[in-house]
């Protein structure tokens, strides 16, 4: 491992404003031909790339001006990476089975900070999770994929002891083929608000959004003339075009797509709807991802906004919803355990309006089956 102390940053550089307190290498880096300043080691500049801190730009402090064995500080995402520990083993699977930027989130809760991610692929067969310090290279937790799921692909990970620093999670799979994921976790209060050449992931963190990186737009994509993205209307259980045109389509023979004749341009919410509007007064919403065999659904209401995991199930079960316990509804959603029945009643029911009709819904601690 190498030996490492920690400063404080005195002069804006990078991503890292004045008062943070970085983790770096002990050794410094001399200045020299190919380096114009003498300057403290870090693996993560902001955008998952190595570099140093000038030593005009920090001053060390004591290890323990951080106390604690929880720390509050935002975790930022740097960069996400999918590749072969050997190069010669690659194979088509790389670009079959890769964990996406944008599939990747941080969430941070009142007590409790959440990394979430899903394996491309039902991962109870797959390699190894290691979570490493990049600048100490410590390693922090090696153990098999399988142990460190829940449910058949997510992985979801508690970030909230991790002290400030530079991290990297790994999960590989017995051919090699291995997901990266390095973050940064500051110092409480940082990044804050919005600075001078702050990357895009800095300032989705600073706004306390979950995702922070998308992937690169493919050049060689052309958009079709006219195409706009889908709407999910959850009321009626369609997806409507740019034209408010029905979307539910059967393709015929040769391909083509049949809209129904029953299709129409707007919608209302029918007096069924509005008989179970919430306490709030406000209609609730949901709102659905997918990486691989899982996502995430996304529950909002006026300004509460919950995450449910889910993954495709086996047997009767269509899909399973993973949800905080009892003990932990209120730290987890920031919502009255009051509003626990109410709020898990709509997703279950609405899941099956817009998914999975004909189902039906049982509850568990911690999860929901949808089933046949």
């Amino acid at each position: 491992m190498e030996p490492v102390i920690r400063c404080k940053i005195i002069r804006h550089t990078h991503v890292f404003q004045p008062g943070n307190v970085v983790e770096v290498r002990r050794r410094i880096i001399e200045k020299s031909e190919n380096q114009p300043v003498s300057g403290y080691y870090i693996p993560d500049i902001g955008d998952g790339t190595p570099g140093i801190i000038p030593l005009d730009a920090a001053e060390p402090v004591a290890d323990n001006a951080i106390p604690g064995d929880s720390y509050h500080g935002k975790c930022v995402l740097t960069s996400v990476s999918n590749y072969y520990k050997n190069p010669g083993e690659a194979g088509s699977s790389l670009q079959t089975g890769t964990i996406k930027p944008e599939n990747v989130r941080v969430i941070h809760y009142a007590d409790c900070q959440q990394l979430v991610f899903h394996m491309p692929a039902y991962a109870w067969d797959a390699g190894t999770f290691r979570l490493t310090n990049t600048c100490s290279g410590e390693v922090l937790e090696e153990k098999p994929v399988r142990n460190r799921l829940n449910g058949g692909t997510m992985i979801l990970t508690n970030t909230l002891p991790y002290r400030p620093g530079f991290y990297a999670m790994e999960a590989d799979w017995p051919d090699g083929r291995t997901h990266r994921i390095s973050f940064i976790k500051f110092s409480e209060g940082f990044p804050k608000a919005p600075f001078e050449n702050a990357t895009a992931a800095m300032l989705r963190a600073i706004r306390n959004e979950e995702v922070h990186l998308y992937s690169e737009p493919d050049p060689s994509y052309s958009s079709p003339p006219c195409l706009l993205p889908l709407v999910q209307n959850s009321d009626q259980q369609r997806l409507r075009d740019y034209q408010g045109i029905d979307s539910t389509t059967t393709p015929t023979e040769n391909g083509e797509k049949v809209y129904p004749t029953s299709a129409i341009s707007a919608t209302h919410p029918t007096e069924e709807n509005l008989a179970v509007r919430p306490a709030s007064g406000i209609f609730p919403t949901l709102e659905y991802t997918q990486s691989g065999r899982g996502g995430s659904i996304y529950y909002h209401e006026g300004p509460i906004r919950i995450s449910f995991g889910w993954e495709f199930g086996g047997g009767n079960a269509v899909a399973i919803l993973f949800m905080p316990e009892t003990k932990h509804w209120e730290a987890q959603t920031g919502t009255p355990l009051a509003r626990r029945d109410e709020i898990l009643r709509f997703v279950c029911e609405q899941v099956i309006r817009d998914q999975a009709p004909g189902c039906r819904y049982e509850i568990c601690e911690n999860s929901i089956s949808i089933v046949r």
